[in-house]
């Protein structure tokens, strides 16, 4: 209804100038929530925990919200009364547990399964959206090759995020995994280490390896039609639902070039 009512408004938005705020913000919203988490774990403080939750919940409704969803709009009281409920609870923090272990855990499901016989790598999908061409010049199976390794390599760094969450998690202490399951861990870790490693360590390894492997594929692979970082990682954020969406299908796409 609201979105029907924007639609006839002379002052409206166009579509893309919509879509292009919506994934601006959610992009502050991802680099926001492990900040605030981890605040809210090192300084104990309920109300950083109930804006830590807030965000995790907002960021996939972000894309309904900005397009006026009458169904996204009218949960967000029920939204706000549970994470009144949640702060109020005995185990306020064990929400907290969830992004770092499910989040790189299905991203390492979403690359890896895409090596599977028959399926096509994410990387090299991810070459076919936005690089479509001849690659500068350089031989189809290098690429192709390249895409697959890379892909192989983002598949372990994502598992070894998930698996070294799970674990720190598990053992933390005051309020574990284990600990609040009424479960003794054989020996613990601080709550404060494991947050470290799940809301600052993990998502610094991505970066890095992000990073990197930009800066390697300049060098391996000149004729790069990206005018720097930060237009490469635009494009990837614009690809990446596309890609995500292939993970429930035959991972075969065709190219299309991301504008």
């Amino acid at each position: 209804m609201l979105s029907r009512l924007l639609g006839a408004c002379p002052f409206a938005m166009p579509a893309a100038v919509i879509t292009r705020f919506a994934l601006g913000c959610k992009s502050a919203l991802v680099l926001a929530y492990p900040v605030v988490a981890h605040l809210s774990v090192i300084l104990d403080s309920r109300s950083l925990l109930v804006a830590a939750l807030a965000l995790l919940i907002v960021m996939p409704m972000l894309p309904a919200l900005t397009r006026g969803s009458l169904l996204a709009w009218l949960a967000m009281p029920a939204i706000v009364t549970g994470l009144w409920w949640v702060s109020h609870s005995t185990h306020a923090t064990l929400p907290l547990y969830i992004a770092p272990i499910l989040v790189p855990g299905f991203m390492a499901g979403v690359f890896g399964s895409s090596l599977l016989a028959g399926q096509t790598p994410v990387i090299e999908q991810m070459i076919r959206l936005m690089e479509p061409g001849d690659h500068g010049g350089v031989p189809e199976q290098t690429v192709w090759a390249y895409a697959r390794n890379l892909t192989r390599g983002w598949t372990i760094l994502f598992v070894a995020i998930s698996t070294t969450s799970l674990v720190l998690g598990l053992l933390a202490e005051p309020d574990g995994l284990l600990l609040a399951a009424g479960i003794e861990p054989p020996v613990t870790v601080s709550q404060e280490a494991w947050s470290l490693f799940a809301n600052v360590i993990g998502y610094l390894l991505v970066a890095a390896l992000f990073v990197i492997e930009y800066a390697y594929r300049r060098q391996r692979f000149p004729r790069q039609p990206y005018r720097n970082i930060l237009d490469f990682l635009l494009r990837v954020l614009a690809a990446m639902p596309r890609l995500v969406g292939n993970a429930a299908g035959s991972h075969r796409i065709d190219s299309h070039r991301i504008e």
